[in-house]
């Protein structure tokens, strides 16, 4: 982030160096000479709104906050140059009466909540429709605990899949905070547990747990609620306990991906070296614990680059790396681990998505 400050010259040390005149510049200046350092991204920057992208092997920061003044500085210009060349000059000047302020923008955007808010519960209210919810709780990045409600229901032969609320838990997290705040927002619109006939959660006690969790609760309300649980967070949470030659294993692929991508030297020269081999990849992939995707990734993109790697730890000299991918037992448990990895992938990206159901 500090690549988007520009800070200012401190007064005291220009009027110091306007002062010494019998020192040599060429001397003053070599001495005074401040290395540029490029700060690693770290996850706390997100609480701020920045995220990083990789240009040429460097970390340039990425805001992934858009204020209402998008609309003004970016939308409202790039639509009337589009109208002006598609139907004229008149054309032009009606977009831009079109009111395009923050505050305009945040009011449309409430207003358009509204309605689809009142739409959706009109239709459940209104018909006493069946419907089945997907809770979920989450924290934001202020740290900030919400339950987000999902409804599915069939109107008119159709079924209509719909985000219904998002309620902010100002206190805990169990099974009983998320339960009153969900139920409290069905009482507002007047719409019955009755009408539930299904419920969707994430596999945490919070939430499946057989005395205070959410569904527990929801079907001493109305006892015919079938529930359902996704088995991905737990299968996520099963593959990270690995054995121990395994796990080493894994160690050992993290380090030596860290060894090339945490230096933009090694970068730029690992992917001359995979371009001058005519690899089908030119550059490796850094693990992240908390995306559940990322060791098939990068067990598979290490596996593809395997003597690419070999023949750049030769130039190097690294002569740990090197035992380690001249070693036929090790290079065969990479293998396997790559294999496991990448089925679990297969089921965790074939349940995304609408309308994506597993077939056994």
């Amino acid at each position: 982030m500090d690549k988007f400050l520009k800070r200012k010259h401190d007064s005291g040390t220009d009027s110091a160096s306007k002062n010494t005149s019998n020192v040599n510049d060429d001397t003053f200046n070599d001495e005074n000479k401040i290395k540029k350092v490029n700060r690693q991204y770290c996850n706390d920057y997100l609480n701020f709104g920045f995220t990083y992208v990789d240009e040429n092997d460097c970390q340039i920061p990425l805001c992934v906050l858009k204020p209402h003044t998008i609309a003004e500085s970016l939308i409202l210009p790039a639509c009337s140059e589009i109208v002006q060349i598609m139907f004229g000059d008149d054309a032009k000047k009606e977009i831009m009466k079109i009111p395009h302020s923050d505050d305009t923008i945040k009011n449309r955007i409430i207003h358009m909540s509204d309605d689809i808010e009142k739409t959706v519960t009109n239709k459940l209210t209104t018909n006493k429709l069946y419907f089945a919810l997907q809770i979920y709780e989450s924290t934001d990045i202020s740290g900030i605990a919400h339950v987000l409600g999902f409804v599915r229901f069939i109107d008119e032969n159709k079924i209509v899949n719909q985000f219904l609320c998002c309620k902010q838990l100002t206190e805990r997290t169990t099974g009983q905070n998320v339960f009153d705040s969900i139920s409290s927002y069905l009482d507002k619109f007047n719409i019955t547990w009755d009408q539930c006939v299904g419920i969707c959660t994430d596999g945490a006690p919070s939430m499946v747990g057989s005395i205070k969790g959410f569904t527990t609760l929801a079907k001493k309300k109305n006892p015919n609620i079938i529930s359902t649980h996704c088995f991905l967070h737990r299968e996520s949470l099963i593959s990270k306990t690995l054995p121990i030659t395994l796990k080493s294993v894994l160690d050992k692929i993290v380090s030596m991906v860290n060894y090339i991508k945490s230096r933009p030297l090694q970068s730029r020269l690992f992917k001359k070296l995979c371009e001058s081999m005519e690899a089908q990849h030119v550059c490796l992939l850094l693990h992240c614990e908390v995306r559940w995707l990322s060791r098939g990734k990068v067990l598979n993109r290490i596996l593809e680059l395997k003597n690419e790697l070999l023949m750049f730890f030769q130039n190097e000299g690294n002569t740990v790396f090197i035992s380690f991918l001249t070693d036929d037992i090790w290079c065969v448990k990479m293998a396997y681990l790559a294999d496991i990895f990448n089925y679990l992938n297969s089921v965790n990206a074939g349940m995304q998505g609408k309308n994506e159901n597993i077939h056994g």
